[in-house]
């Protein structure tokens, strides 16, 4: 098992930071700095990411998974629309930033699929969590009427029809580059957002995903969070059942309260999910990749969110040490 957290902010302080956390390996999604076009267009660009890679190494970080462009308008955001001139040249970018990737030592490539991707967040300072910590709340009856300007109405089987199409055409390039493929399933896992089906919002979902093309590299990031907000989830029984078959390529170690139609993001001690029980069942299917938090509350006095991740981190490790993992 490898301790990760999110690169974040690009500067030496950032880097003194994650280090003193005794973290050596992150997650990339610098797209703006990584990226061949603007706007997180084209593909990765070899060199950036060596120079990069440089510059961590001087501090023992290693990057270990690159998150493929989010959002309107990036790397392959027509690709989840179907059939349209722009799909399979954006399909050509993905599997060219896959081989770059791999080519550089990059053993893990995170993607989504998703339109409103994270719609319906409540933001500011009226969420609270323990201590009155800002953490981020659902609440689906509160925003099941609203779409963002970009949203796109597509079925349960028009969305199948083009993530199967994306897989086929992903995989056999991530098995050629040794890379390891790790879907994010929807976040928030509700049925219908904002006029898409949600079809990667409950276990079937995910298991039909990596179902679709077999192949070792076809598998999961594993959001524990966003498995805890799919109703009546077994999570423990998730992480076997997907830890066992090798189909757990990232995790992100996070914990919520609630379940889908409401749920807050919790401290990682704070949650429905019995963590330490988690972290065992992670150590008996032997699982061998990145542990990560992710999405953590905003702590009193921490503008950056550091005091919030490094108390995830310590957590983490906490937990690590106990199983025997570190």
């Amino acid at each position: 098992m490898k301790l990760a957290v999110g690169l974040g902010e690009l500067s030496e302080e950032n880097f003194r930071f994650i280090a003193q956390l005794g973290v050596h390996y992150v997650k990339l999604d610098h797209w703006d700095l990584l990226m061949s076009e603007p706007g997180a267009r084209g593909v990765i660009e070899p060199s950036a990411l060596r120079k990069l890679q440089r510059e961590l190494a001087a501090y023992e970080i290693e990057p270990y998974v690159f998150l493929l462009p989010q959002g309107p308008e990036t790397q392959y955001w027509h690709a989840r629309f179907g059939d349209n001139p722009d799909r399979d040249p954006e399909i050509e970018n993905v599997c060219e930033t896959i081989r770059t990737c791999g080519g550089e030592g990059l053993p893990v490539v995170e993607w989504t699929w998703s339109i409103p991707d994270t719609f319906g967040r409540i933001p500011g300072p009226n969420t609270a969590g323990r201590g009155g910590a800002q953490v981020s709340r659902f609440n689906y009856d509160l925003i099941k009427d609203q779409r963002p300007h970009y949203a796109v109405d597509l079925s349960a089987e028009e969305m199948w029809d083009n993530i199967t199409y994306f897989v086929e055409r992903i995989v056999p390039v991530a098995e050629q580059a040794g890379v390891r493929l790790a879907m994010h399933s929807h976040d928030p896992p509700t049925e219908v957002l904002a006029g898409e089906a949600r079809i990667l919002n409950n276990f079937e979902g995910m298991k039909r995903l990596v179902e679709t093309v077999p192949s070792w590299v076809n598998g999961l990031n594993l959001c524990q969070g966003t498995v805890a907000e799919q109703p009546g989830s077994d999570v423990l029984e998730i992480i076997r059942y997907f830890g066992e078959r090798d189909k757990i390529n990232h995790c992100h170690f996070r914990n919520v309260k609630g379940s889908v139609p409401v749920f807050d993001e919790s401290f990682i001690d704070d949650g429905d999910v019995d963590m330490y029980e988690a972290m065992k069942v992670y150590h008996e299917v032997g699982y061998q990749h990145c542990l990560m938090p992710d999405h953590v509350p905003r702590m009193a006095g921490d503008p950056k969110g550091r005091a919030s991740r490094a108390y995830a981190v310590g957590y983490i490790r906490a937990l690590m040490h106990v199983v025997g993992e570190l």
